[in-house]
Formats: C-alpha cells, sequence, structure tokens
C-alpha cells in the first residue's frame, strides 16, 4: 500500500484514512464491515479534530439512520453489504494508499486509541454509541442538518468512556 506523506491543512481523502483502520483491521485479523468501518472512522475524526482544532478529511460526515456516514467510503465499500471488508480502497490506477503515520503523530495516535478501544466492538454497538443524546450526530439530526458539523464532533465526548490507555 502507498502512503500519503503528510496533512496539508485542508483535509485528506478519507479512503486513505480508512485504509489505516483496515490495515490494522487486516493485521490483527479482527473482521469489519462497511458500517463498522463508518463508525470507527467518524471516531478517529473526532479525536483527530479535537487534538489538532482541524478538519482530519475533506469530506464532512452525513448524519444516515444507522450513524455518521462518509459518502466516499459508502461507494467505496458499499458492494460489501453486511459482510467483513476483504481489499483496501483503490483509486483509478488501482494504487491503494494509506497514511504515513510517522508524520502524523496526532492522527496515529487518534487511529492507535480508536483501534484499541473499539476493535472488538460489532457494528450495531457503534452505531449505537453514535445515537446517544447529545452526541454530534444526534444534534445533526435534531436539526435537520445535511452534514454533522466538525466542531460539533471535536466537542463530541459521547464515547470517551470507551476509550482505553495505552498499556505502559
Amino acid at each position: 500500500m502507498r502512503t500519503e506523506e503528510s496533512l496539508d491543512g485542508v483535509g485528506i481523502n478519507p479512503t486513505y484514512v480508512a485504509n489505516s483502520i483496515l490495515r490494522r483491521a487486516f493485521n490483527d485479523g479482527i473482521p469489519i464491515t462497511p458500517m463498522k468501518l463508518q463508525k470507527l472512522l467518524f471516531f478517529v475524526t473526532c479525536l483527530y479534530q479535537r487534538a489538532t482544532h482541524r478538519h482530519l478529511l475533506t469530506e464532512s460526515f452525513q448524519p444516515w439512520k444507522y450513524g455518521p456516514v462518509c459518502a466516499a467510503v459508502y461507494d467505496e465499500f458499499k458492494v460489501f453489504g453486511g459482510q467483513p471488508i476483504t481489499r483496501y480502497a483503490t483509486d483509478a490506477k488501482g494504487y491503494a494508499t494509506g497514511i504515513d503515520e510517522q508524520h502524523s503523530p496526532a492522527l496515529a495516535n487518534a487511529l492507535d486509541t480508536v483501534w484499541r478501544s473499539m476493535k472488538y466492538c460489532g457494528a450495531v454497538e457503534l452505531s449505537r454509541l453514535t445515537h446517544v443524546e447529545n452526541s454530534s450526530w444526534s444534534k445533526a439530526i435534531q436539526k435537520r442538518e445535511p452534514f454533522i458539523d466538525n466542531a460539533e464532533m471535536a466537542n463530541d465526548h459521547t464515547f470517551d468512556h470507551l476509550l482505553k490507555e495505552p498499556k505502559q
């Protein structure tokens, strides 16, 4: 898999971050469905934006019925339905690109924290977690917004109780 060297301040392609989550899943042998990938990507984005006060992705999440969805990632993996994803997202030339995490410690930390804390959670459990009162998803639904506000995502602490500290 090719790597994207760094974030440029305007956001990064969501499939690159999704591929970095998938790399962890494939390496650990943990099945990940498209729905689970969406929720993990959402939580990674929340943590990254909270830590850096910058947008992570070039695309905003939409408040769909079963939780936050990034359309580019949905379109890439919808062929899997409710089954585990078995490949990386690729571009028109067939290249899979992930993040060079050495050049983005804040993103590496968000990816590691979410993966360590939620890798064994099911897609439905993660979806329910996005639906809790005062979550950024629930606020967008209440306001009938077409997208979930990035500032609301950065301030979304409704899932913090699941985050595990790294073992020393």
